[in-house]
């Protein structure tokens, strides 16, 4: 502002400036919503094979059997209760900005291994992954493209 008795006000030069900082700030701000399918992709990948890891971990320390499960956007985790047989949730993981589908719903065992293999797809717009659990529990993750 200049402080003379004629203007009172903001000079071209200072409203230039102004408007090309805000624009640079929505060019940038726009770019984080493009990646952001992306990262909620790969976030949702990695959550699910933490998930699976900590099925097999869980299922040998405690010695009972877990149960990896997907409803809808969830991920949980169920361990079987012997006593009065049926299986109780013990974690629940929303998986935000994707869609989840699985084949079956793999139970680790004590000794490591799993029954009701299972393929999972993991998708969004931007892409698509599938997660497969073998019969010796390794998850191998593929990309598909």
């Amino acid at each position: 502002m200049k402080k003379g008795n004629r203007n009172l006000g903001f000079s071209l030069l200072d409203t230039t400036v102004a408007l090309s900082i805000v624009a640079v700030l929505l060019l940038v701000g726009s770019s984080f919503k493009i990646n952001n399918k992306k990262h909620q992709l790969n976030q949702a990948v990695e959550k699910v094979c933490s998930n699976l890891s900590l099925a097999r971990f869980l299922s040998v320390y405690r010695q009972v059997p877990i149960k990896v499960s997907f409803n809808q956007n969830f991920c949980e985790l169920a361990e079987f209760d012997s006593q009065n047989s049926f299986w109780v949730i013990k974690s629940r993981q929303l998986l935000e900005g994707v869609e989840v589908s699985a084949n079956n719903s793999p139970v680790f065992y004590p000794q490591g291994t799993v029954s009701n293999l299972a393929s999972i797809k993991v998708s969004n717009d931007s892409g698509l992954y599938l997660i497969t659990i073998a019969i010796t529990g390794r998850v191998k993750v593929s990309q598909i493209d």
